[in-house]
């Protein structure tokens, strides 16, 4: 079962604790990659990772997880006037996976050197990364929340 990895690009869209209140109701993510967005809504997990500049250095930050069960293409307009699609959980329905109050930075030197690589959008991510992501959620320090 695919994963797909999200960048947010904080410099662009503020951070993410910003629109936390709606994310826990209805987890989304936003990208242009129609086969990546499609392929995420028969109910794969989706990461969204904060991208951000800290002392000339680029930081990554693990902000939510979920699975994405939807796909919308806004007729004759983009979301957030950048991007074609925008998946998320069933709206109304309690979505699966977890969040953080405060995004957890991602120390993980394999994930990091692979996320770096790829330009803004969504990407499946590889199977042994995704077990590094979930190894962030699953530690007690961090206080991953689930979604309800």
């Amino acid at each position: 079962m695919p994963s797909f990895a999200v960048k947010h690009l904080v410099s662009q869209h503020g951070p993410v604790m910003a629109k936390l209140n709606e994310i826990r109701k209805t987890p989304y993510s936003y990208t242009s990659k129609h086969s990546e967005a499609n392929e995420a809504a028969k109910g794969n997990y989706v990461y969204v990772i904060e991208v951000h500049r800290e002392g000339g250095q680029t930081a990554y930050s693990l902000a939510y997880k979920y699975r994405a069960t939807e796909a919308f293409k806004r007729p004759g307009a983009l979301w957030k006037d950048e991007f074609i699609y925008k998946n998320s959980s069933t709206p109304g329905d309690k979505a699966e996976g977890a969040y953080f109050e405060k995004p957890v930075e991602i120390d993980l030197h394999n994930f990091n050197s692979w996320f770096l690589s790829l330009p803004p959008g969504m990407a499946e991510i590889p199977s042994h990364l995704v077990l590094e992501l979930d190894s962030i959620i699953e530690n007690p320090v961090n206080e991953a929340k689930r979604f309800v």
